[in-house]
């Protein structure tokens, strides 16, 4: 993740500017209720799921949702994404501290304390490290504006591998999800709308490319059609592959 992260960034600093964040769109009167992040993901995610159905089949979704109606079945499945993304971000929340008249994570405020008194002990001078939703409070519209363009990628980067009779990577929602939007939250620090745009789609291609080129390497060690859609195992694991031949 710190690969495509870092990529991210080089690449919103190389082809955007800084300017415009997508915290600053201006968005309709009629569509304001899309600035609350839940419920733009859940627009989203519906008009995913109901393609990706379409493409399916009844049939096909019918025996994967138990029986259920495959549209009733996209709506429920958007909206019960929306609200896991709800509950992290709920839980990164930034909070006002009036002691020190600052604002802190939530959770960093709470988990880092209660692991110190382990670390002091087996660990002396160790640094805390949190999952990428932490950043996700600081660029709401960011996080969803990457999203997007990662899992885009994704798809051209599926159909890029189809055309050239390659092994077709998938795209995963949560892989392009998370990293995605940690990518289109960097992206715009450094290189605002665009360089969200750019950096989580650079992101999106790195992740399906990288994943096709480590099948190899899991294959030779019994994990067949296997694979970590992760620009750190994907980088790592293909490096360590050619060192061991």
């Amino acid at each position: 993740m710190l690969r495509a992260l870092f990529m991210s960034m080089m690449v919103a600093v190389i082809l955007a500017t800084a300017g415009n964040t997508t915290e600053d769109m201006n968005v309709p009167k009629s569509l304001l209720f899309l600035r609350d992040t839940p419920v733009a993901i859940s627009f989203t995610m519906i008009i995913i799921f109901l393609l990706t159905c379409l493409f399916a089949g009844a049939d096909a979704v019918k025996e994967l949702s138990g029986g259920k109606n495959w549209f009733m079945f996209s709506i429920m499945q958007s909206i019960t994404f929306a609200a896991g993304v709800y509950i992290i971000l709920q839980g990164v929340r930034i909070a006002y501290d009036p002691q020190s008249r600052t604002c802190q994570l939530k959770v960093i405020a709470e988990i880092v304390p209660a692991f110190k008194g382990i670390s002091d002990k087996l660990v002396p001078n160790a640094r805390p490290a949190l999952d990428c939703p932490v950043i996700f409070p600081y660029a709401p519209n960011a996080v969803l504006v990457g999203f997007l363009s990662s899992f885009a990628a994704g798809l051209i980067g599926m159909f890029t591998l189809y055309l050239l009779n390659m092994i077709v990577i998938i795209p995963g929602v949560v892989p392009h999800f998370f990293v995605g939007a940690a990518a289109g939250v960097f992206g715009n620090a450094t290189g605002g709308r665009r360089g969200a745009i750019l950096g989580a789609f650079a992101q999106g291609l790195l992740i399906t490319f990288l994943s096709v080129f480590l099948l190899p390497v899991l294959g030779d060690i019994g994990f067949a059609n296997t694979t970590f859609s992760d620009a750190d195992f994907g980088a790592l694991g293909i490096l360590l592959g050619i060192i061991v031949r």
